[in-house]
């Protein structure tokens, strides 16, 4: 029995998941969409789409969410790839969704840019490997365009600071 409820892989689900992940895995939350099983790993998050196998590795989630009207789990990625799994049966994966994307968070700051606007400077946790360096992005905050944060003295001094505070390694 994992943490989230219950996690008994069907054998196509399981038969997958160890080609993906290259080991039999242990899931700690399942849910069913229309597409089959979905399983919340340590490390990841595995369903279907289009009859493919799919994994987000949850450091790679910029944003998500739960919608339980509509039955859906959302997600942006990093890359800006929108994403939707429909859980007809969720169980705890929703919890083990906000809990695993917030465990990959080892950093969080919103800087003022030199003009107007803001940026956002995180350093998230590969939770797979946890000898991993961290992962530094800076991203825009909202009405900003992408080139003026990369380039602005305040960011770049400020994930400057936090790299020397967190970056331990």
């Amino acid at each position: 029995m994992g943490f989230f409820g219950r996690t008994k892989l069907e054998p196509e689900t399981d038969a997958a998941l160890t080609a993906l992940v290259g080991r039999r895995p242990r899931p700690l939350a399942i849910g069913r969409g229309g597409d089959g099983q979905v399983v919340g790993l340590v490390d990841r998050l595995v369903y279907r789409a289009d009859g493919d196998w799919r994994q987000e590795f949850w450091h790679d989630v910029e944003r998500g969410n739960w919608d339980p009207a509509t039955r859906q789990l959302r997600w942006t990625n990093v890359t800006g790839g929108a994403h939707e799994v429909e859980l007809s049966t969720p169980g705890l994966l929703p919890d083990l969704f906000n809990e695993r994307v917030t465990a990959s968070i080892a950093c969080l700051r919103v800087v003022d840019l030199t003009g107007t606007g803001t940026a956002v400077i995180t350093a998230r946790r590969d939770l797979g490997d946890p000898t991993a360096p961290l992962i530094w992005r800076t991203s825009p905050g909202k009405g900003v365009p992408p080139g003026q944060v990369s380039d602005d003295p305040l960011v770049v001094s400020e994930l400057e600071r936090l790299r020397a505070e967190y970056d331990l390694g």
